[in-house]
């Protein structure tokens, strides 16, 4: 019957390792646990492990702590430290890491605000599934 031999085919693929891909890693600062689940659930299918910090400070120790971080998404209003500062702190340790501002900031000065602490690009929430991923695509390409 060749519709059961189709089905098997599909579920055959569907449980086979993906081969020759890379994984990469993203380092996710945000507070919010609703927002830190959905940037989860979004990389969950795109071969990108989310490393989850859940502040600016624990995302500088993360980094420092944390082998081949390939890009970060920095939340910028945050307890203990915030995303400008801790943005501040991993330049001083790497001036290539893509680091993207992913805010709910959207007045006129808080791009210019997010690019002069050295992030590489700025977000702001709510963010769409495919503009998260064309942004962080981009960047992860030129790796």
């Amino acid at each position: 019957m060749k519709g059961g031999d189709k089905m098997s085919d599909d579920i055959n693929d569907l449980t086979k390792p993906k081969q020759t891909e890379s994984i990469y890693k993203l380092l996710l600062a945000e507070d919010d646990f609703a927002n830190a689940e959905y940037v989860k659930l979004v990389m969950r299918h795109q071969n990108i492990n989310v490393i989850h910090a859940k502040n600016g400070s624990e995302a500088l120790d993360m980094f420092k702590n944390t082998p081949l971080v390939d890009i970060i998404l920095m939340d910028i209003k945050m307890p203990i430290m915030d995303g400008y500062e801790a943005t501040r702190e991993i330049r001083k340790l790497n001036l290539k890491i893509p680091v993207i501002a992913l805010t709910a900031f959207a007045l006129d000065g808080d791009r210019e605000k997010a690019l002069n602490a050295g992030c590489t690009d700025y977000l702001t929430k709510p963010v769409s599934k495919d503009i998260l991923l064309s942004v962080i695509g981009s960047y992860l390409a030129k790796i």
